[in-house]
């Protein structure tokens, strides 16, 4: 049945509000996790600012606004999610909590365990996946992750980072991936654009 046009605005503009109310209150939930100073980063090169995703992930409040977020840019029919380890982990726990529908996760590690199965991917990869990261600033580990998951022969549907700094979302890009982000930071403070 098709909702009259009033009603139907109306849902929209709630559902707006309340993504806009959700990306307000991870900006100010994240400031306490963003630290000044001088930090070298993955790639060497270096930086007057650092976001702590994984210390913002590991609170109950991060943790479910994040979860519930990404659970609304991942593609409806996208029931796997995973990323690199160990960044990745809570972010894909949240999700896989939080999601209106019902997912599975995974996570890749840097290389294959030395022991037990071996695994260098462990949990339950699917045939099409998503790939999460809890920030994104060269690409690096998501694009090797990318690279894991479809060696082992999985399609990489979309890749959604929590927190975007830096060019390695448009790396992803131009590598032919979907990417999207919940929320990007500039010189160390938060922004409400969309993704």
């Amino acid at each position: 049945m098709k909702l009259p046009l009033q009603r139907g605005r109306q849902a929209f503009y709630a559902r707006v509000i309340s993504d806009m109310d959700a990306l307000q209150a991870i900006a100010q939930l994240v400031r306490p996790h963003i630290h000044k100073g001088r930090f070298v980063l993955e790639d060497g090169q270096t930086t007057d600012w650092y976001v702590n995703g994984r210390a913002f992930m590991l609170t109950p409040e991060g943790s479910i606004l994040a979860g519930r977020f990404i659970g609304k840019l991942l593609a409806s029919d996208v029931r796997c999610i995973g990323g690199p380890a160990t960044a990745a982990i809570p972010v894909v726990t949240a999700v896989v909590h939080q999601s209106p529908v019902p997912r599975t996760g995974f996570y890749v590690r840097a290389e294959s365990k030395a022991y037990g199965m071996l695994n260098r991917i462990e949990g339950n990869l699917e045939p099409e996946v998503a790939i999460v990261d809890d920030t994104c600033y060269t690409g690096d580990p998501i694009i090797r992750c990318i690279a894991a998951v479809e060696e082992a022969g999985s399609v990489v549907r979309q890749v959604v980072a929590v927190f975007d700094r830096g060019d390695g979302g448009q790396r992803v890009r131009e590598l032919g991936y979907e990417y999207r982000y919940v929320l990007r930071i500039e010189d160390g403070e938060p922004q409400l654009s969309p993704a």
